[in-house]
């Protein structure tokens, strides 16, 4: 008794048709995605009087800086820090 083969192989339009299937998913997919994230670049508005020239005449109060509660404040601990002795005199030494 002989046995013979099955033979498994897939159509090739069946294979044609899943991979157009594919294309045309992947086509609504990407096409719906990409409309939803489309960011609009504004320019911004120029206007005429928005320059530095209004900053002219500013003035800076240094007031609150000459005031005896700021000139009593202390400092407390080293400043600046002053820096030990620290790492080895030695580099290739073993201990």
């Amino acid at each position: 008794m002989a046995v013979t083969p099955t033979k498994n192989s897939t159509s090739p339009v069946l294979l044609f048709a899943v991979v157009i299937l594919g294309f045309i998913i992947g086509y609504f997919y990407y096409e719906g995605v990409l409309k939803d994230q489309a960011v609009q670049i504004l320019l911004p508005q120029t206007a005429t009087g928005d320059t530095l020239a209004k900053f002219k005449d500013l003035t800076i109060d240094f007031g609150p800086l000459d005031d005896l509660k700021f000139k009593t404040l202390r400092i407390f601990g080293e400043s600046p820090v002053q820096p030990g002795a620290t790492g080895k005199i030695d580099l290739f030494s073993p201990f």
